[in-house]
């Protein structure tokens, strides 16, 4: 009575793994296109963010920069002589000569006027020479300062010219190196973005095919079992080995597909006890407990 129970119990059992495998090639269909839409919408906001970084700049900050001594103007070009000083000095030892010249008119003879005269012109020859010497001075003074700010200013432009270029050069590497690595950063953005989607759409599709491949065995074995013992069933029967009750063991497929697809592992029902037979509807099925065969796809 337990045999015969079982033996009505075994097509339920095949059943249930059918629509369990029905159901979880559904629920993996589900988590397949969620999967995918996740993909999508990650994608999506994977551009948005390579959008930003492509658009970053990484140019030369120093490209525009100018030598800020460059015409520089030379302040000390434009020094005047002081010739003031000059002019009173003359004023005043003209004015000397005359107040002595009018003390003496009175006293003095017309020859010691003369010699006067004579004294008081090299004593004006002497003053004019000192004060083109004082200007000369000035001249001379005024000189060397022009030419050393001239030397200054370019001293400051060659300077300034060197800490322009060398400015620029670093910029320019510095632009060569954000650029490289911002180019390099949107590549593994890409290739983690493609990882990603892929390896999530992959995981889930490989759940939806092991759902529905156990949908398909779990046809194959209600097939195998209620009609798959009949050699008339099956092709390509190949005998493997014997159980140890001595039964020849066999794999084979089906003929038609409707039963199950690939190979599977059994015994043909014309060799075995009539009491592990059971038949339908013409064609025999196999009560597998009964005997020390196991029923499997391979």
């Amino acid at each position: 009575m337990a045999n015969i129970a079982k033996q009505k119990d075994a097509p339920f059992k095949f059943l249930g793994k059918i629509f369990g495998g029905i159901y979880s090639g559904i629920q993996a269909g589900k988590a397949n296109k969620k999967a995918e839409k996740a993909a999508a919408e990650t994608k999506a906001e994977m551009d948005r963010m390579k959008e930003i970084y492509s658009n970053l700049d990484t140019s030369n900050p120093f490209e525009d920069m100018t030598n800020q001594f460059a015409g520089m103007e030379n302040k000390m070009e434009d020094l005047t002589i002081n010739q003031k000083e000059a002019e009173m000095a003359n004023q005043q030892f003209a004015q000397s000569q005359a107040n002595i010249m009018s003390g003496l008119r009175g006293s003095a003879g017309s020859s010691g006027i003369a010699a006067l005269a004579q004294t008081m012109a090299q004593q004006g020859q002497l003053a004019a020479q000192k004060s083109a010497a004082g200007i000369g001075q000035q001249e001379a003074a005024n000189q060397a300062k022009t030419a050393s700010a001239a030397a200054n200013i370019q001293l400051k432009e060659r300077s300034g010219a060197a800490e322009v270029a060398n400015k620029i050069a670093q910029g320019e590497q510095h632009s060569q190196t954000q650029e490289m690595n911002k180019q390099k950063a949107l590549l593994d953005m890409a290739n983690a973005e493609n990882q990603t989607a892929q390896q999530q759409v992959a995981d889930t599709q490989a759940a939806k095919d092991d759902a529905w491949s156990g949908v398909i065995g779990g046809v194959g074995d209600l097939a195998g079992n209620l009609l798959g013992s009949d050699r008339r069933l099956k092709k390509n029967i190949k005998l493997i080995g014997k159980s140890p009750s001595g039964l020849k063991i066999y794999i084979f497929e089906y003929i038609d597909k409707f039963f199950g697809d690939g190979i599977y592992q059994g015994v043909m029902s014309d060799e075995i006890p009539n009491n592990a037979i059971v038949n339908n509807g013409g064609y025999d099925r196999v009560d597998y407990s009964k005997l020390d065969v196991e029923f499997k796809k391979l």
